[in-house]
């Protein structure tokens, strides 16, 4: 099984370091700050183990991450004002509730329709202290009390009641929601599905697929103009295969895709993962600044993605044909704390590990350290324990 553990984050306080030359392809973006390849960080970071997650054996279906699978079982992570840790196991379709010792405590959820049952956990965020789950196959919302796991409310998101008053998204379709911390939405709408028939007018892969972003209230209506726009969901990587051309399904983690963080005080920070580029946007949805690293990205090695995937995986035949990008993106995950600072993760050349990197909101460099591939930071609480 993989458990998740609670650790301690110190941090030790150092000194820092001179700017690079921006790049010719990044030298466009507005409000850009450009930092050295290797900054000297004003801080070192120890994580320290403190107590190990595990939900009874009659909850585990397989807790896996990261991996390369059409599914990953792990909805959300969220920590409570009193320490509480909130899993969202999106696999079985419940929320798993621990004590901040670890003690398991609860586990509420299933699949189904009724009030705190759930076809698909998406994305979790603590709102006023009150647990809301996004369930996006559902559309639907559920708002759990945070020590009793009682459910409070429960409300279906209807498409947005005034999309026909935006012209430019008027027959578009909406796709994802992200929770924002005062209970409204991120809402990200789309022109078209990805369309992987060869020979039809309609056929988009390889081409960007533009999405853009509104703010929506709780009311489902559209309150803000367009506060952002990307070139596409994922990289898409395809291949001739005999009579078969096969393409990815979803995001594979060798391939660059667009990450969007909202963060506690609802900055939202985005990055296509290509490059350590990541642009800043206000909590009102206004465009404030983009902060890039350049770093030496790792080399695709063929025989190690192949050893990721199952061969029964829809993906295994197609990165057996497929033409593999030269490198892994910059970025590999990133994640804000709840002091409003990014921690991204970047693959390297070293085996079993990723470089992290903690970032001001500004974009500075805090601190740098190396963790093992297999423990992910998918929460931190700066007051209280980090989760990973």
């Amino acid at each position: 099984m993989k458990n998740l553990f609670i650790g301690t984050l110190l941090l030790f306080i150092g000194c820092t370091a001179q700017k690079a030359d921006i790049p010719e392809h990044i030298k466009g973006t507005k409000n850009l700050k450009v930092y050295s390849a290797d900054p000297e960080p004003t801080a070192s970071i120890e994580l320290v183990q403190e107590a190990t997650f595990k939900a009874p054996e009659e909850f585990f279906l397989g807790w896996y991450d990261d991996t390369i699978s059409l599914y990953n079982w792990l909805g959300g992570v969220e920590i409570s004002n009193s320490g509480r840790v909130y899993i969202a196991d999106g696999k079985a379709k419940i929320i798993h509730l621990f004590a901040p010792d670890g003690r398991y405590l609860a586990s509420k959820g299933g699949e189904g329709r009724g009030p705190g049952e759930y076809y698909g956990l998406t994305d979790t965020k603590m709102v006023s202290n009150r647990l809301h789950v996004f369930d996006f196959m559902a559309f639907r919302t559920t708002v759990y009390a945070p020590d009793s796991l009682q459910v409070l409310e429960a409300s279906t998101v209807r498409p947005p009641v005034n999309q026909e008053d935006f012209d430019e998204i008027s027959e578009w379709l909406r796709t994802m929601l992200y929770l924002r911390s005062d209970g409204t939405y991120l809402a990200s709408f789309m022109e078209h599905w990805p369309d992987h028939r060869v020979g039809s007018p309609n056929y988009n892969l390889k081409k960007d697929r533009p999405i853009k972003y509104y703010f929506m209230n709780r009311e489902s209506k559209i309150v803000s103009d367009k506060i952002l726009e990307v070139r596409k969901k994922h990289a898409d990587l395809v291949a001739q295969a005999g009579d078969r051309h096969l393409a990815n399904i979803g995001s594979l983690p060798f391939l660059a895709r667009t990450v969007i963080e909202i963060s506690d005080d609802n900055y939202i920070y985005t990055t296509w993962t290509d490059e350590l580029l990541i642009k800043v946007y206000k909590p009102d949805g206004r465009y404030q600044r983009a902060m890039y690293y350049p770093i030496q990205k790792k080399v695709v090695d063929r025989n190690e993605i192949v050893s990721m995937v199952d061969v029964d995986d829809w993906h295994y035949d197609l990165i057996q044909h497929a033409e593999l990008p030269n490198t892994w993106p910059a970025i590999r995950s990133m994640i804000s704390d709840d002091h409003n600072r990014l921690w991204v993760s970047t693959p390297v050349e070293q085996e079993g590990v990723r470089e992290w990197r903690l970032l001001e909101n500004t974009g500075a460099l805090v601190a740098k350290f190396r963790w093992p591939d297999t423990r992910l930071i998918k929460a931190v609480k700066m007051d209280t324990p980090t989760l990973s």
